[in-house]
Parts: structure tokens; sequence; C-alpha cells
């Protein structure tokens, strides 16, 4: 049997903790976002996250916002702290047309823009994987098209194949699930239930590199969820004394869901 915990979190701001959830400081602390400002993250943690640290957590965070995610940003005209004063208006797109390399520039609204999702391995301490070091192992890509069709962007350039990259960061990526799900689970007051140190802060911290023995992709299908832009589940996994947590980013839109070990549960 387990519990869980989940919650729409559109502009909920929580109890000031006074203190920083990752390092425990409790000097010149600020407001935390559960979810990224960027992506339209308004449920805000007052007076948990001290400078050092969500300097930390801010750096991983833009290498997924301003790389593999900015487009869709862009498109979905999520939070931007500049507006997006410097996203293009259109974006280069190259293209076979009678057995030549061609690119033009496209608006914005008529690109096929596909977000690269990273598929991991599950969480190396589950599986007591013997060849898992460190890092993530990454077991493929799901691309979930936001845009037009590329067939339909092809067929009305009377081209034969498109040329779309794959750019998806799969370690900040990790980290950042796993900074999205400890967060959740702090204003929740879910990290009380844990029992000694959580596992996911050093590798949120960059202390060490093991953050795939904490995060990986789940393997339940994937469905969309009506409404819901972001969707973070709380899990008490009393079976297994841990807890976790579920994190699908874009859950409106048919996205792969990430579980995140947070800790184990007190007896």
């Amino acid at each position: 049997m387990e519990d869980q915990t989940s919650k729409v979190l559109n502009n909920t701001s929580y109890p000031p903790v006074g203190r920083c959830i990752y390092c425990s400081a409790t000097d010149g602390l600020e407001k935390e976002h559960i979810l990224p400002f960027g992506l339209r993250g308004t449920a805000t943690l007052p007076e948990s996250t001290c400078r050092t640290c969500a300097t930390i957590t801010g750096t991983f965070e833009q290498v997924v916002l301003c790389g593999p995610f900015w487009p869709v940003r862009v498109y979905r005209d999520l939070k931007s702290r500049t507006k997006h004063r410097d996203a293009p208006s259109t974006r280069p797109l190259t293209f076979v047309r009678d057995g030549k390399e061609q690119t033009i520039e496209l608006k914005i609204d008529d690109y096929p823009t596909l977000l690269h999702f990273p598929l991991f391995a599950p969480p190396a301490y589950l599986t007591l994987s013997p060849d898992y070091k460190s890092g993530i192992i990454m077991s493929g890509i799901a691309s979930v098209l936001f845009g037009p069709r590329p067939d339909d962007v092809a067929k009305s350039l009377g081209a034969t194949e498109l040329k779309l990259t794959a750019n998806c960061q799969p370690a900040a990526f990790a980290r950042m699930i796993a900074k999205i799900a400890y967060a959740f689970a702090a204003a929740e007051r879910a990290t009380a239930d844990i029992s000694g140190d959580p596992f996911v802060l050093p590798a949120i911290l960059g202390q060490g590199d093991e953050i795939g023995r904490w995060v990986g992709t789940l393997t339940k299908p994937i469905e969309a969820h009506a409404g819901e832009l972001h969707r973070i589940v709380i899990h008490h996994e009393k079976e297994k004394g841990l807890l976790s947590a579920e994190v699908q980013l874009f859950a409106d839109s048919q996205t792969p869901s990430y579980g995140v070990l947070l800790g184990k549960l007190k007896a």
C-alpha cells in the first residue's frame, strides 16, 4: 500500500520555511519556485533557499530552459524573466528538395518544434545494477511535437526530408527533475518523513555524479492529463520503505513521466 500527494500548483504560496531546504543555511534566504519560473512555475516556497544553492539549481535549470526547452517555451508563451526579448520570431529549417539541401526561416508558429525528452534507465538504487558507476544512463529519446506536423511542413515545401536536430541535455535535465521533486516534497512537508539524509541532495547540488542512482523514466504507459501543464505526485511507498516522486512536464501533451527516489521512509 502507498499514500500519495498531488496538487495543482498554480499560484500556490506555501508557509515560509526559515532555512535552506538544500543546505540548511538560515541567512540570506530567498523564495524557491517549485517548478522553474520559465516553465510557468508560479508556486513558491518562501525563505527556503540560500543564494549559493539558488545559483547552483538555477544554473542547471537554465541549461535546460535556455537550451532544448526554449523553442517550446516561446511557442507556448511560457514565462521568461526577459519576456523572451531575445527570442527569434523565426527559426532556420533545413530540408532536402529536388535532391538539394536548402535552409529557410520559418515563423515559430509554422515550425515543427520537437521537444526531445531523454529516456533513462530505472534508478540504479532499485536495480542494484553492477554496471552503474556514475552519471545517468539514457535508453532512448521520446520526441514530442509542438506545432504543425513535420509531414505537413515537408509537403508544403515540396521537400523529401526535413533535418531536425536532437538536444536534450540529459544530466542537467535529470537534476532539474530531481530538484522539482525535492522542492515539492519539502513544500508539502513530506521530507519530514525521510529517515536520515535525503538521497538526492548531493546530486542536486553537484556534490556527486550519481543522479542516475535516484532518477529514472517510469515504464507505465504515457498519458496526457488535460488541464495540467505539469504534474507532480509524491508517493509514500510503504512496502519498499521509500519516499518517491513522479514528475511529468508538459503533462497535457503525452510526455514521459520520471521517478525520483527522495529517501528512506521513517519506520
